[in-house]
């Protein structure tokens, strides 16, 4: 994806009877870096310290976040954030700033121990104006400008509310409070620790029970290092709790109707975990396969070259490529250099891209180059890599641009950064949708706008036959508007309503380097 959404942070949580928890929450969030990469920090709970709940927290990926690259500095930290048991979260908000206060994760101090806890949160709270006055009614007073120091107040009143209540109590109120994705992981100064997945389940989780303790992470590709041992796959509305190594999870609400955004599998997860059971790897390559399926050009060996947009793209592009036949044509004809991902940094994403990839042209050159990528947002990115990188530095004679995703023409409201219908390169059109795909027509005039010479996006069915889930399972607010929860349905009115009223001369999208076509 080269488009920019923003999102996704990273949560997990140790439980290590007799050994230090730190270093190996330090490794978790290490294996969930693509999730968040502006912030990161670890939080552990020993209660034989007098900072019973002691956190590090900064701004920064996890490695220069705890060590750069000086050992002994990371040694230090981990000898002084010596527990048991403890979280761990790296960050890209969808709201806020970057700053310390803002990464997480959060901590509300006090001097009544099952009143001071510290917490990881992963989502996006679609009635956040709604709870905010409330909190503001009650003579509260926010600071931070993010949906997470709401999350804290509404914890802290709950606590102070029910007392030394079990956890199931305090979670399942949130739940009737909230509405939204919020996976969560909780740590008092009691030793309680838990994760949370939201009653729709919109958000992945999973943890472990093993000889040496018992984890819990966003994706089970940060528990591949415990070995053999089964993963649990935490279902919407249940909470995992962890104690002294053992794991035991419990319902602690009612689950709403599934919706596991299907983001997920395309973009987001790292290639070799599983989400609920499916793995990430084999959905891309069943997305190619459907991609192949409804392409009508005339690939060849002679005249083509098959390349992804590094990384998530590749085994999209293998699959398709295979399925047409054509496996010694796919290509690596774009490489990425430096590290990050674009999608979640901050300022001009076009020149970030021209900084980001350098072409082959050798491979390029001359060549007709179908390029795949797994998602288009706003396509001004694409538009650069098409032109600047592809035709430009790159010698392509033509570019033909497939999306393993169908048109984006929708916000989300549950912690993807894309809020408004005007930013969205597709959404002028979504009354122009044919089976989940946009018409000929409108494919044209966008592959104009980047400077492809032909654009396709996977459609609806496609999309949902790769995933392997049945359609009322998954979130795809963002492709058809049917938003599962009741906050995001309202936002939506809202949002397409002022959309719909805006200029009847909406400005061109995905323009980003375009200095004239070849």
């Amino acid at each position: 994806m080269l488009d920019g959404l923003s999102e996704e942070c990273g949560i997990c949580a140790a439980s290590c009877p007799g050994r230090n928890a730190a270093p190996e929450l330090f490794r978790m969030i290490k294996d969930l870096q693509h999730r968040g990469q502006a912030g990161a920090g670890i939080c552990t709970y020993n209660p034989a310290r007098k900072i019973m709940i002691k956190k590090y927290k900064r701004p920064g990926r996890v490695d220069e976040v705890f060590s750069g690259a000086d050992g002994d500095i990371f040694n230090q930290r981990m000898k002084d954030l010596e527990g048991e048991m403890g979280i761990g979260h790296t960050r890209y908000g969808t709201s806020g700033s970057l700053t310390s206060r803002h990464v997480q994760p959060f901590e509300r101090t006090h001097g009544v121990r099952y009143k001071w806890f510290s917490f990881g949160f992963n989502g996006h709270i679609a009635n956040r104006p709604q709870l905010e006055e409330s909190i503001l009614s009650k003579g509260y007073h926010l600071m931070l400008d993010t949906d997470t120091e709401v999350l804290m107040h509404y914890l802290s009143m709950h606590i102070s509310d029910l007392g030394r209540a079990d956890p199931k109590e305090l979670f399942a109120r949130i739940a009737g409070d909230f509405d939204g994705a919020f996976n969560i992981s909780f740590l008092d100064a009691e030793g309680d620790l838990v994760m949370a997945r939201d009653p729709w389940g919109i958000r992945p989780l999973s943890a472990v029970e093993t000889p040496e303790g018992a984890f819990g992470a966003s994706e089970n590709c940060a528990l591949h290092r415990f070995g053999e041992a089964d993963v649990r796959h935490i279902r919407p509305g249940e909470m995992a709790l962890f104690s002294e190594g053992g794991l035991q999870v419990e319902r602690y609400c009612d689950a709403k109707n599934k919706a596991l955004c299907f983001f997920e599998f395309l973009y987001f997860a790292n290639v070799t975990s599983e989400i609920d059971g499916r793995p990430v790897y084999d959905t891309r390559k069943r997305c190619g396969e459907e991609l192949a399926g409804i392409e009508d050009q005339r690939v060849n060996e002679k005249e083509w070259v098959i390349i992804p947009v590094p990384d998530t793209a590749r085994p999209i592009a293998k699959s398709y490529a295979r399925a047409l036949g054509m496996s010694q044509i796919y290509d690596e004809g774009i490489i990425a250099r430096g590290k990050g991902r674009t999608f979640i940094d901050e300022g001009d994403r076009a020149m970030k891209v021209m900084m980001k990839f350098l072409p082959i042209p050798s491979v390029l050159r001359g060549k007709k180059v179908v390029v795949i990528d797994d998602s288009i947002v706003r396509a001004t990115t694409m538009a650069t890599l098409v032109n600047y990188h592809l035709r430009r530095l790159g010698g392509a004679k033509e570019v033909h641009v497939r999306i393993a995703t169908p048109p984006i023409i929708a916000p989300c409201y549950y912690g993807i950064d894309m809020r408004t219908y005007d930013e969205l390169a597709a959404s002028p059109y979504e009354d122009r949708v044919i089976d989940g795909a946009l018409s000929p027509e409108v494919e044209g005039l966008l592959a104009d706008r980047i400077g492809a010479d032909s654009l396709r996006y996977q459609t609806h069915r496609g999309l949902i036959r790769a995933l392997g889930f049945d359609r009322d399972e998954v979130c795809m607010a963002c492709l058809n508007r049917k938003y599962p929860t009741p906050h995001g349905k309202i936002l939506d009115e809202k949002t397409h309503d002022r959309f719909i009223r805006g200029p009847e001369e909406k400005p061109a999208r995905g323009c980003g380097y375009v200095p004239g076509r070849p």
